[in-house]
């Protein structure tokens, strides 16, 4: 319509509305609008309703002149809208002709459409990864990656090709290529590795065979090929949401960003793991390796330590049970949770009597009960029961440092001295038992207990005669005599 037209039609319509105002009392055939008036007004208002008048009026669809009184408004047109066309393409006609033009530019070679055409050829190949020309959009991704130079990606979809079309011509030069690209790309030991990846696990399933290239280049060469790994993990949780695998390429992916030290990210999918597989067999190892980024690397302790705890309670007797009783101590411990402590010692010398951090156990928890809970009647048990148990030349040392504890922190004679009888009794053939008698002595001398002191001195003399120790007895008794 010429912008003449639109004017000249603009002042009919005003005029007609005008008229039909302003006039209100002409009769019936005067109020009537002029044939030449309403055409020009209906060709104007669209769409157009090609029906007599009187017709037109009959449908809801049809724009009409409402007859009003002079206090009305009159009622706003609608708002023009487009019609759909109708001959549109169906979804697969659209998925059919995306990919003819993506094969008929990926033999551009201007990198910067490869650039573009990239992102758009992945999310199809996402959307579509059944279709009868995957395997061409797959190898034709590997090599406009090739092209610019990405040859990770490129690998990936290569090894993926072999999974997942065996047997075909595409895969035959998508083998093909592989072999090339690794001779350029890789070392030796590299390639002989990557190329037993490209066999495959023997499975028949697809789900199960790229699963298996997915676990082995993360294990294999998981930092190298970090970054199109991930995006792969990714893209397989979404395409095989029932693969009874996923709890171990969920392990897989938590993995590869732990070797990254993407630490968040790692712990994320750890926790993934727990929460969605639950009854997963992986679960007391991944909760292992949880702790473990949550202790070392994050150093969220408290999380850490509740991990830990976790494990020990649900998985007892297992070697992450015992891997976690060996960091909770000193967690604990870092974080001043000196009874939970206490208890972690406890369990390891009950769960644990055999291994020789059990002993440890006893001398740590004879540690946190003096120097952090003020509890020293409570270290000297502890380290009594070591002596118990293990009765070796060792144990003279915690019984002299519970007789220590008895001196300094109780002032408690009659126990120091009990420590020093033990180990006289229990060691009496040892060079320890004259010594353990002659500082016996000392303590009642301290104590101004002389006739105390004497009696031990004399055992000495008497009972280790050849002893050097037994000469000092000897001194010590003649001085006392001189007293």
């Amino acid at each position: 319509m010429t912008r003449f037209t639109m004017l000249i039609t603009s002042a009919l319509l005003i005029s007609v509305f005008s008229a039909f105002y302003a006039v209100p009392a002409l009769s019936a055939a005067e109020q009537e609008m002029p044939k030449a008036m309403a055409e020009a007004a209906s060709a104007f208002i669209e769409p157009v309703q090609q029906e007599p008048l009187e017709k037109a009026t009959e449908k809801t669809e049809a724009y009409t002149i409402i007859t009003a009184s002079p206090d009305e408004q009159p009622a706003a047109a609608p708002a023009n809208t487009a019609a759909p066309s109708r001959n549109a393409p169906s979804a697969a006609g659209i998925t059919a002709a995306e990919w003819e033009f993506f094969s008929a530019y990926g033999e551009d070679k201007d990198e910067d459409v490869i650039e573009a055409i990239l992102p758009q050829l992945s999310a199809w190949l996402s959307a579509n990864p059944e279709h009868g020309a995957a395997e061409k959009a797959l190898f034709l991704r590997a090599n406009l990656n090739l092209k610019l130079g990405n040859y990770k990606p490129a690998v990936l979809d290569l090894l993926r090709l072999l999974q997942e079309s065996p047997g075909s011509e595409v895969s035959a030069a998508a083998g093909k290529t592989l072999g090339i690209t690794a001779d350029k790309k890789l070392d030796k030991k590299e390639k002989a590795l990557l190329l037993t990846i490209a066999k495959g696990s023997g499975e028949t399933g697809k789900a199960e065979n790229l699963a298996f290239v997915l676990r082995e280049m993360a294990g294999k060469f998981g930092q190298d090929f970090y970054e199109p790994l991930t995006v792969e993990f990714t893209e397989y949780f979404r395409r095989f949401p029932s693969y009874a695998g996923l709890d171990v390429l969920q392990l897989e992916l938590g993995n590869l960003y732990a070797q990254k030290k993407e630490y968040v990210r790692a712990r994320l999918a750890y926790e993934k793991l727990i929460f969605v597989y639950p009854d997963s067999a992986l679960m007391a190892r991944t909760k292992r390796l949880l702790g473990y980024v949550l202790a070392e690397n994050i150093k969220d302790y408290f999380a850490a330590i509740k991990v830990y705890q976790d494990i020990t309670n649900k998985f007892p007797g297992t070697p992450e049970a015992w891997a976690a009783y060996t960091q909770l101590p000193r967690l604990t411990e870092k974080q001043k949770q000196y009874p939970l402590a206490v208890e972690v010692y406890e369990n390891i010398i009950k769960l644990y009597p055999d291994k020789p951090e059990a002993r440890d156990a006893f001398k740590a928890e004879a540690r946190v009960l003096r120097e952090n809970l003020s509890k020293p009647a409570e270290a000297i048990a502890v380290l009594n029961r070591l002596a118990d148990k293990y009765k070796d030349e060792k144990a003279i040392e915690e019984l002299y440092l519970a007789a220590e504890i008895a001196r300094k922190d109780l002032k408690d004679l009659d126990a120091e001295i009990r420590m020093y009888d033990r180990i006289a009794a229990d060691y009496a053939a040892d060079k320890a038992a004259p010594k353990a008698l002659l500082d016996a002595g000392q303590a009642f001398e301290k104590n101004k207990n002389a006739d105390k002191a004497k009696e031990y001195y004399e055992r000495i003399v008497k009972d280790y005669p050849e002893d050097p120790v037994a000469k000092k007895a000897q001194k010590y008794i003649a001085a006392l005599l001189k007293a």
